[in-house]
């Protein structure tokens, strides 16, 4: 049987592309928006430079780029997850699951650090050699004076329990959507299964709404005497595991028999 190892880095090794391309796709987007602000600059940047510019844009422009990433390694995961081919591997679906999931988060890990090397270079001509530390204490995710390493190293856990809840949801909706459809008593159409994770979403939404206000009660009424960092970070932790869990329970009950090659 197959070893977790061994599967990782067959995942790996498709997924590894387009960390490369969505790389690309920023190179591009950058030269991109710098040009078309050195062409046409408004009265501000045009007195401050496109340094400045650099320094005020690279953060939004960050996220959303990664926002994209995480998205395509959304669809990776679960055209991994349906995949006929995969699901001929000798090993236990459980484990290919898991490598499926753990390597799109390292490839989110790889692309944020590649990402930050191209920031670096932006913000080269404002901080100088400092330009790389200043990107991550931006993101909180470097310790400073004011922020010790206890709490950077929650926000590190707070971004990959994040970057897991996204993963484990965007899989429970789908094999939930797969299993209800399966059992509806007509004919099912691709607009009736988008219908079917549309509910699935906003019942999600709802009750995590509920839970976030009584969390930010929590946080409110102890302000001043904890950091909600590590609050926010158990609480991904435990979605994690019961979303994570109900996962590797359909993927080893009920995806594998029913599996479509898309």
């Amino acid at each position: 049987m197959t070893n977790f190892w061994s599967l990782f880095k067959q995942v790996w090794s498709q997924k590894q592309r387009y960390v490369y391309l969505i790389l690309v796709i920023n190179i591009f987007t950058v030269v991109f928006m710098t040009f078309l602000k050195i062409i046409t600059p408004d009265d501000y940047y045009a007195h401050v430079g496109i340094a400045k510019y650099w320094q005020d844009s690279y953060m939004w422009l960050t996220i959303y780029i990664d926002i994209a990433f995480c998205a395509i390694a959304c669809w990776q995961n679960e055209k991994i997850n349906t995949s006929q081919t995969w699901h001929l591997i000798v090993a236990d679906e459980r484990k290919v699951y898991l490598a499926n999931i753990f390597s799109s988060l390292v490839a989110c890990g790889v692309f944020f650090f590649l990402q930050q090397i191209i920031n670096a270079f932006l913000l080269l001509p404002s901080y100088g050699a400092e330009s790389l530390v200043h990107i991550y204490r931006d993101f909180k995710l470097w310790s400073a004076q004011y922020d010790p390493w206890d709490n950077v190293l929650f926000h590190w856990f707070f971004i990959v329990m994040i970057i897991l809840f996204i993963y484990f949801f965007v899989s429970f909706t789908n094999f939930t959507s797969k299993l209800i459809t399966n059992y509806l008593p007509f004919k099912i159409t691709l607009w009736i299964r988008l219908l079917v994770i549309a509910m699935l979403v906003i019942v999600a939404v709802y009750f995590g709404l509920i839970i976030m206000s009584h969390l930010q009660s929590f946080i409110d009424a102890k302000k001043g005497s904890v950091d909600p960092i590590w609050l926010d970070d158990i609480l991904l932790l435990v979605v994690n595991l019961v979303f994570g869990s109900i996962d590797l329970w359909f993927v080893h009950s009920f995806v594998e028999p029913k599996i479509a090659n898309y």
